[in-house]
């Protein structure tokens, strides 16, 4: 009996603490979500005044406006046509760095470790006027290329942490029995060093994609005013005149590719593998 009641008592302490939880996912993330969506619906002929805990009336009006009186098209073209080619070539660099840094017994290899966390913890608009300045000089400000080279070094450590952590964390018996039954470099590449660092390459390029497409300072540095993406024409609704309504239409539009990716990742890819990729962060 007293078991039973024990038993009783702890899950209803789960439950109340999963409710508990499940409030507070709805409050930090859940709430503003919403709240965006509706802000992105208001009706123009019907503000939204403060006195109202939902707008009055709703309308497609933001959505249309910003599709035709913004570069919001071209600057989602553009967005995710560098981001993509950042993570190609944040993913061509990190590799065999990652490798060298991960399975290879290299003096001062911590050292390394920690001087290529440097650019996540430097200033974003700090590191773009210092970068701005010598691009400006190589030419290069106002280019695509210069704008990929800038998002792949602030995105370059996320992939390479990750990767060193997946080449770090790979098994050396099976490598080693992989070598005594023959088995040539080709064949290990593709048969162990591949399968077990891929989980670590999926979430690297997820990072390095996201951080890629909501990166900003940079962006306006070196790309503006020929480069527009997503940020900056959100930035551009977040100045003086502040307009709430267009802002929340595109950040919404910044925010729904990012969580399908993340979905359709999380489907793609065991849960115990993306989970164990960023867990050891």
């Amino acid at each position: 009996m007293e078991k039973y009641s024990y038993f009783k008592k702890n899950r209803r302490a789960r439950m109340i603490g999963s409710i508990l939880i499940l409030a507070a996912i709805f409050i930090v993330i859940g709430l503003p979500i919403l709240y965006a969506v509706l802000w992105s619906l208001v009706d123009p002929e019907a503000p939204w005044s403060l006195d109202q805990i939902f707008p009055s009336s709703l309308s497609l009006a933001p959505w249309k406006y910003i599709f035709k009186n913004s570069s919001i098209a071209s600057a989602i073209i553009n967005s995710f046509a560098i981001a993509v080619s950042t993570v190609i070539v944040t993913l061509i660099l990190s590799l065999p760095t990652a490798y060298a840094l991960g399975r290879k017994n290299l003096r001062g290899k911590e050292f390394f470790k920690i001087v290529m966390l440097l650019p996540m913890v430097f200033p974003g608009m700090a590191l773009g006027l210092f970068l701005g300045r010598v691009f400006f000089a190589m030419g290069l400000s106002g280019s695509y290329a210069g704008v990929i080279m800038a998002h792949t070094l602030v995105t370059l450590p996320f992939m390479l942490r990750i990767l060193v952590v997946s080449f770090e964390s790979m098994p050396q018996d099976v490598i080693d029995a992989a070598s005594n039954l023959g088995a040539g470099t080709f064949v290990k590449l593709k048969e162990i060093y591949l399968p077990l660092v891929m989980p670590g390459i999926v979430a690297g390029s997820i990072f390095t994609f996201i951080n890629s497409v909501e990166e900003f300072n940079l962006t306006f540095i070196i790309g503006a005013p020929d480069i527009d993406t997503i940020p900056t024409v959100l930035f551009s609704y977040l100045g003086e005149n502040f307009l709430r309504t267009r802002a929340s239409v595109v950040s919404l539009i910044m925010l729904v590719p990012n969580l399908i990716l993340l979905i359709i990742t999380e489907r793609k890819i065991k849960t115990e593998y993306m989970g164990a990729a960023l867990g050891k962060m």
